[in-house]
């Protein structure tokens, strides 16, 4: 079985009373390929309304390019940039069946209840709410 090392396709999960909600295993498959650990990070989207999650890899690449584009300044600038960045951003471990426990900011930041629509998205994925995703013009 090959292995993608970029996040791709769709899932439907369900979530539940305590907020539990299973990842799929093809994206479990990559976050652990992209980054040897069995933990994602979870955050509200800047440009959309649902949540995106990286593998620990990524994030810390996303970190990097901050450092990068900033440079040693941390004016407020760099200081609105990570906040919208890191502020409420949640490294989640998922357990031997791939579940994770969403924080109450993340349920109400995705806008997500019962159910959950994955999507792979190259080197991230999201997560919407079925309504909300459908919703969409593209």
């Amino acid at each position: 079985m090959t292995i993608s090392a970029h996040f791709s396709g769709t899932y439907v999960n369900g979530i539940d009373a305590k907020h539990r909600l299973s990842v799929p295993s093809s994206l479990r498959d990559t976050i652990e390929t992209r980054s040897a650990n069995k933990a994602v990070v979870l955050a509200p989207s800047e440009y959309a309304d649902c949540l995106v999650g990286y593998d620990l890899t990524q994030y810390d690449r996303i970190r990097a390019r901050l450092e990068e584009q900033f440079a040693g300044d941390f004016g407020p600038g760099r200081s609105r940039k990570a906040r919208s960045l890191f502020a409420l951003a949640v490294e989640l471990k998922y357990d031997d069946t791939g579940r994770i426990i969403l924080t109450q900011s993340l349920m109400e930041n995705g806008g997500l209840s019962k159910h959950a629509v994955f999507l792979g998205a190259g080197d991230y994925f999201e997560i919407w709410h079925p309504e909300t995703l459908f919703a969409q013009p593209d």
